[in-house]
């Protein structure tokens, strides 16, 4: 018998733990896999499809548009990162010190 597998007596069937809930027992949840209809994991199946398709779009973009701006990609990514998230001014200050210590300090 397999570890963390409980087999029901005259069945077929495994009782497996589910997932630890985050109430402070740490209880594990009930499964309920009846909740994972076709409709259901068809919908997070389209849903990760487009993200994926999202995310090369967006790269793809970002490599178009730095190269004629003339910068790295990388730098470009790390602006609308910080411009789309909630942390613009805390990046924007993090290379403002950067750009200091590159002047100030050098090599």
């Amino acid at each position: 018998m397999e570890q963390g597998i409980v087999h029901e007596i005259g069945t077929n069937r495994a009782a497996v733990p589910g997932r630890k809930s985050s109430a402070r027992d740490k209880q594990e949840s009930v499964v309920r896999a009846d909740q994972l209809t076709p409709a259901v994991i068809d919908s997070l199946v389209a849903d990760f499809l487009y993200a994926a398709d999202a995310a090369n779009t967006l790269s793809e973009g970002i490599k178009a548009a730095a190269e004629k701006a003339g910068i790295q990609a990388t730098v470009l990514r790390k602006f609308i990162t910080a411009r789309a998230g909630e942390k613009f001014e805390e990046k924007k200050r993090d290379c403002a010190q950067l750009n200091l210590l590159f002047e100030e300090v050098g090599q």
